[in-house]
């Protein structure tokens, strides 16, 4: 199957474009020329509109926008489930830094992330944000795969084997920015880890930083109800109203986790549009409690989705992210407005567009826009009957049937075959991983 430089249709049983209209367009396509959407109709139009183009039969399946993973920590796939069973601060103080404290290094977070970006490819997701050290490194690998990534360099004041202190992470970051600026698959972003892990004078100098240069902030933010104490014995209030108060609750944030919120705060986060990036899985396995999406999506916040990184997930599945939020958000859940999967769908896909700052290049599938595109095969049996394709995708296995994924109209993946990757090679490396890890 060729890339989508030259003029093709992908003729689909189903298209899910999410906007403007949230519908599945039965025998519907989508037109692709120089790697960006040129037109959506029927397919029968599309036949008849464009007789020379390259035709992609993909009329047993869903077409739709690639997922965003818009939190995560790619290289930790090396350390897939460490430490499991643990609380989230125990988890880090005595699992985790010290173990990267030993063994994070370049190759490390090379193999790392190509062990991540192939495991996402083949569920559907074509866009990932990433926050961890040596971030060149993973802006290198990703531009070499041809996938698209938010680089949230590290901000942590935490001496490691990338950096010793905060100004060293600020220096390089800037740097990593400038030499991206121009590349349109990868997106610089600061990335601060946390109100108590980074000194507020920093905060606030990452942040006028941030607003000269023109790129966002991702932060874990109200993680854990412990955070949240700590934060009012530091601040004498909570962080975000720290935040707020300093100038830092802006729309450039990009909140992470947010499970521990008031009504006072919901409210400060839509008023100030606070962009929030909901982890469930992740919060769920550490302990830490669940952010309150319903609450979320009724005061107009922007919400998308994250894996968070393997090492406390075990997987980087965005699909079977959405159903556990969509089930959290209904659990117990009385109010007339529950929490539906076309909603869901919508923060897997352009909600984490609009939370990175990319709408008007990704997230749906409209003219003009980026072609990253994945195909669904519907005719598995878990797929079938298919009476309502968003249920179908929430409630399914249906990210073990993404048959294809496109960036900018490159062929990434197709039918379990790699185009720009060995995946032996990366299963290899990852297990002599293993050993460095025990050892």
């Amino acid at each position: 199957m060729p890339d989508m430089l030259t003029k093709t249709v992908l003729l689909a049983r189903h298209l899910l474009p999410i906007s403007p209209s949230n519908k599945v367009l039965d025998d519907h396509g989508v037109v692709v020329q120089d790697g960006r959407i040129l037109a959506i109709d029927s397919n029968n139009s599309l036949l008849t509109n464009y007789p020379d183009a390259v035709e992609v039969d993909l009329r047993h399946h869903i077409v739709m926008p690639g997922l965003i993973n818009a939190h995560g920590h790619l290289p930790m796939s090396l350390m897939r489930g460490i430490g499991d069973g643990k609380k989230l601060d125990t988890w880090l103080r005595d699992i985790i830094w010290p173990l990267e404290a030993n063994i994070v290094s370049r190759d490390f977070v090379a193999t790392g992330t190509e062990l991540a970006i192939a495991e996402m490819l083949s569920l559907g997701v074509t866009t990932a944000s990433d926050m961890y050290y040596f971030p060149d490194v993973t802006a290198a690998v990703a531009i070499k795969l041809g996938f698209r990534a938010q680089i949230a360099f590290p901000i942590i004041e935490l001496p490691n084997l990338y950096s010793n202190t905060v100004d060293e992470c600020i220096h390089r970051g800037i740097e990593l920015s400038d030499d991206y600026r121009s590349t349109t698959t990868i997106h610089p972003a600061f990335g601060p880890h946390s109100t108590y892990a980074v000194p507020s004078d920093v905060l606030i100098r990452v942040f006028t930083l941030a607003a000269e240069i023109g790129i966002p902030v991702q932060m874990h933010l109200h993680e854990t109800e412990q955070e949240v104490r700590i934060a009012h014995e530091q601040f004498g209030q909570s962080s975000i109203e720290y935040l707020d108060q300093h100038g830092m609750l802006v729309p450039e944030l990009q909140a992470v986790h947010m499970t521990a919120l008031s009504r006072d705060e919901i409210a400060r986060v839509a008023e100030r549009g606070v962009k929030v990036i909901h982890c469930p899985y992740s919060n769920l396995k550490l302990g830490s409690g669940s952010c309150p999406i319903a609450e979320l999506y009724d005061a107009g916040i922007t919400l998308a989705l994250g894996t968070d990184g393997a090492a406390s997930n075990n997987a980087l599945d965005l699909l079977s992210e959405a159903r556990l939020a969509l089930l959290l958000a209904n659990d117990g859940n009385e109010s007339p407005t529950r929490v539906s999967p076309a909603q869901i769908l919508e923060s897997a896909t352009l909600g984490g567009a609009r939370a990175l700052g990319l709408e008007a290049e990704i997230g749906s599938i409209e003219p003009g826009k980026a072609a990253d595109l994945i195909a669904i095969d519907i005719d598995k049996p878990g797929m079938q009957p298919l009476f309502d394709a968003h249920t179908q995708l929430i409630h399914t296995s249906a990210a073990s049937h993404v048959s294809h994924a496109w960036v900018e109209g490159k062929l990434l993946y197709e039918n379990g075959s790699y185009k720009r990757l060995d995946v032996e090679e990366i299963v290899a490396s990852a297990k002599t991983w293993r050993e460095k890890v025990l050892a």
